[in-house]
This record gives structure tokens, C-alpha cells and sequence, in this order.
């Protein structure tokens, strides 16, 4: 599996900058060559609701730098952790791309995502090989929009997009280079979800009745998940932290009738994702 952690890392991209400057009161958008390192954990791995049958829980550190021209790349390292494996590491994602000047009302960024999966691997869609898109971002007093189209390869291609919107909620008042925020957001996530369905079909050949094993390609462009967060985050000086309760509510699950092994597992889900990280 994909885990979710990216969307909530994109969460933080997404506020910090937009924090920042409200912070410092201006629209400065000088930017320089940073370093950022932060450690995450998040109760409940899953793939837009999809999960497993052990209810994994995963703890990922990232590193990440972007230049001034805003070119940047980070890494993050998977652990996974459930009641049939101690904490494992179990593969390593490598994210590069390039984030666009931020302008009052515009923000986004263009990314590849290369995932290296151990063999083996525990996380659900594992077969994942890398993913490439950009994500554009309206800003407002009222609310940002936030829209992303993406492309998955694996041994199929297949196609995503997001949709959410969020308000971002600003307390400063009183306090020197540091603030607090809070950020209720919805989102829905949507994509082609490409398999192979293999089932035994009966016909009759000359009066005789016989069956056949057909695979039936399968192709769909549905509504995958919709998910409410609270993102709430601190930033005082260089440190940030987080913490994003969230809930997703899986849609459109894959099922094969009389094969559970074959069908898709997932269900509403409630999780939480902490993140404590610094931005030199």
C-alpha cells in the first residue's frame, strides 16, 4: 500500500508556507535553500480506506530539501508496526519536484514519487512502482481549494484526482516569531482502480454444459474515498508540530462474489497522525 502519509505531509506543505507568512504579516515570497527533518507516526495505514486484515499502524521519518529556485526532494523511510509484526522497516519513498512561487492566492507543485518496497512487503498495493502529477491550490479568506491530478504505474497505468477544501484558522495574537493553527479540511479522492477478474463461467457447447475460466480487464474511474481532517499545527521559529485527527470513508470497494481473498478490504476509519519536525 500507498500509505496515506502523503497526503498529510502535503497538508504541511501546503499550510507552512501560507502560516509563515501570515505569520510575519507580508507576502514575501523570497525564498531560500532549506533543509527540513521530522518524524511521523500515524495509528492506522491505509490506501483511500483500503486496509489490511492486521490494522497496521506506521512511523515514517523524512528528510527533504528544497532550493531557492524551488526545486526540492525528500525521502521517507516506512515503518510498520501490527499485532503479527514488531516495528519493521518496510520500504523507503523518494519524492522529487519543483514548488511554484507562491503568489496571495496561488500555491502548488509539480512531483515524481519513486517507491522502493521491500519483497514481500506487508502494506497493501505494494505493486505500486512510482507516481507523477501536480497539485494546484486556490487561496482565499474564505477558502482554499485544493485540486490534484496524478498518474500511478505499476504494471498498469492509472489515473487519479483530488479535490478538497480547507479554512485555515490563525492564532498569533501575542506571540513573538511563533503561532498556532487550526485547519478543517474535506477532501475527495478519486481514480481508476485496474485488475484482472478471474471467474469460472458456465456455457453449453453442442447441449453439453461445461466451464470456461474467463479474465475480465476491468477498468473504472470512480469516487475511491472522502475523508474529514483537522489538521492542527504549531510553528515556533526553525520547529513544527502537528496533529491531524482524520477520518476517511472508503467508496466503490472491489469485491468478487464468493472470494473474499479476491475482494477488496476497507471501512470507515477514524486515525490520528502526529509530526514533530524542523526547517533549517
Amino acid at each position: 500500500m500507498k500509505t496515506n502519509h502523503r497526503t498529510h505531509s502535503l497538508f504541511l506543505l501546503l499550510l507552512l508556507p501560507l502560516f509563515s507568512a501570515a505569520q510575519e504579516g507580508n507576502t514575501d515570497n523570497t525564498r531560500k535553500n532549506e533543509l527540513s527533518a521530522s518524524v511521523n507516526y500515524q495509528s492506522a495505514l491505509h490506501y483511500f480506506g483500503r486496509t489490511d486484515s492486521l490494522t497496521s499502524s506506521g512511523f515514517f521519518p523524512t528528510i527533504g530539501f528544497q532550493s531557492a529556485m524551488g526545486l526540492y526532494a525528500q525521502g521517507n523511510f516506512i515503518f510498520v508496526q501490527n499485532k503479527a509484526l514488531p516495528l519493521s522497516y518496510t520500504g523507503t519513498t523518494i519524492e522529487a519536484g519543483y514548488r511554484f512561487r507562491e503568489t496571495p492566492h496561488f500555491s502548488g507543485n509539480l512531483f515524481y514519487t519513486q517507491f522502493l518496497y521491500k519483497d514481500k512487503s506487508t502494506l497493501v498495493q505494494s505493486a505500486l512502482r512510482s507516481q507523477t502529477g501536480i497539485n494546484l491550490n486556490y487561496l482565499s479568506q474564505i477558502v482554499n481549494i485544493n485540486t490534484g491530478l496524478d498518474l500511478k504505474f505499476s504494471n498498469q497505468t492509472d489515473v487519479g484526482a483530488t479535490l478538497g477544501i480547507d479554512h485555515l484558522f490563525l492564532f498569533n495574537k501575542g506571540m513573538t516569531n511563533a503561532a498556532f493553527a487550526i485547519n478543517p479540511s474535506v477532501y475527495a479522492y478519486f481514480g481508476t482502480q485496474q485488475f484482472s477478474n478471474t471467474y469460472l463461467e458456465k456455457r453449453n457447447v453442442l447441449g453439453i454444459p461445461i466451464s470456461q475460466q474467463t479474465t475480465q480487464k476491468v477498468t473504472q474511474f470512480n469516487l475511491l474515498s472522502y475523508e474529514i481532517s483537522v489538521p492542527v499545527v504549531f510553528v515556533s521559529g526553525k520547529f513544527n508540530a502537528s496533529v491531524t485527527p482524520s477520518y476517511t470513508v472508503p467508496q466503490n470497494l472491489i469485491t468478487v462474489a464468493g472470494r473474499p481473498d479476491l475482494s477488496e478490504r476497507g471501512k470507515e476509519l477514524f486515525y490520528v497522525t502526529l509530526s514533530v519536525g524542523v526547517k533549517l
